[in-house]
């Protein structure tokens, strides 16, 4: 085998050689660690002004979208954002996603029965679940807000965050213990516990408010995004409650009904048996009226008969008296029947009605609440 060597320089050679060696590898361990100090000391000042954070918004501003699509951009019309806000918005990029493009652009699975991802953040910029209802649209807003706040967390400097954090935990203590953002920001932090504070900058900037706001720091901080923070959440409420509603009224029909149904059952079970009383003391009639007609006319005065009218009334008198009034009472509950089959009839018909309208009810809560569905495709 075959090296090449290079020749030594002159400087390798001759007594002075391992004397100006050091002097190389002095100079070098100076040079080394004034670089060191200089790097460290701007290290310090860019993360103790923010100005990390800054750098990130310019290479997401040089790198990221420019514009919004129409539907995103619509939503940031209802979301209260302040121009910053709107900027951050823009240079982060967002888009929006239903069914399984949702699951595959936030990457998770959900793994509650009763809550779904309704958006996300990250690198590749915000996609949200923009429901086509026009009732419900607007919990698109609440999750663009969410979702922007999460962009704006990762901008605040470094020196900053740290007392936000501090305000954050101090706000969630002040939620009622009965809030569904405490259980939402669990959902979201689930395993990673590293995403508490983020996800508590999110979901009570966007969702809770409390009489006065939070720390007028804190506020501060969300003025930034929000020209009106209690509005923003007002958004999501207004939301709730209209599902809410939507939901109570069915409620409220299904009830109404189940009573309509059982009245119906009812009258018509009494009017039925009320019916074959009236046929049973119908037929006795008769039967007594063809003895008495069969009777030589002498023998029939001689018959006297007690009787009981419909209403409970005793009676006594001749068989002849007898039979008309039983015949005039008989007559009397006929008519009343007839009547009162008018009335089960309506009530029949209404409960009938009713079931019709509530079964239209009934798709229409399920249309809302299947648009407020990320998972299903086209909602």
């Amino acid at each position: 085998m075959t090296l090449f060597e290079q020749q030594p320089r002159l400087s390798d050679r001759g007594p002075f050689a391992a004397l100006e060696r050091e002097r190389r590898r002095r100079r070098a361990w100076i040079t080394a660690l004034v670089v060191c100090t200089v790097l460290a000391l701007t290290a310090g000042i860019v993360i103790g002004t923010g100005a990390d954070r800054a750098l990130i918004a310019q290479v997401g501003a040089l790198v990221g979208p420019k514009t919004l699509p129409a539907d995103i951009a619509a939503v940031a019309d209802r979301a209260f954002l302040t121009d910053h806000g709107r900027e951050i918005l823009t240079e982060v990029g967002a888009r929006s996603a239903a069914g399984d493009d949702l699951r595959s652009s936030c990457e998770r699975e959900d793994t509650a029965d009763d809550h779904a991802v309704a958006g996300c953040y990250s690198g590749a910029g915000i996609v949200v679940f923009v429901p086509t209802d026009a009732r419900v649209a607007d919990a698109a807003v609440t999750t663009l807000a969410h979702e922007l706040l999460h962009a704006a967390f990762d901008r605040l400097g470094s020196g900053e965050v740290w007392r936000v954090k501090d305000q954050l935990h101090a706000a969630i203590e002040r939620v009622p213990a009965d809030d569904p953002v405490h259980q939402q920001i669990e959902w979201s932090v689930g395993d990673h516990e590293e995403l508490r504070d983020t996800e508590l900058f999110a979901y009570l900037g966007s969702q809770v408010w409390v009489e006065g706001g939070f720390d007028p720091a804190l506020e501060a901080v969300y003025a930034r995004f929000f020209t009106d923070r209690a509005a923003l959440v007002g958004v999501g409420h207004r939301v709730t409650a209209a599902v809410d509603g939507f939901i109570a009224d069915y409620d409220n029909a299904v009830a109404q009904l189940t009573e309509a149904e059982t009245d119906a059952v009812t009258q018509r079970a009494q009017l039925d048996a009320d019916r074959q009383g009236y046929e049973l003391d119908r037929a006795s009639y008769q039967t007594d009226a063809d003895r008495y007609n069969a009777m030589d006319p002498v023998e029939r005065g001689r018959w006297r008969q007690d009787w009981q009218s419909s209403d409970g009334t005793s009676h006594s008198g001749t068989w002849e008296e007898a039979l008309a009034a039983r015949l005039t009472d008989l007559d009397a509950r006929h008519a009343e029947l007839e009547a009162r089959a008018v009335t089960v009839e309506a009530l029949v018909a209404d409960a009938a009605a009713r079931r019709a309208a509530i079964d239209a009810q009934f798709a229409d809560v399920l249309a809302v609440t299947k648009a407020l569905d990320p998972t299903a495709s086209g909602s």
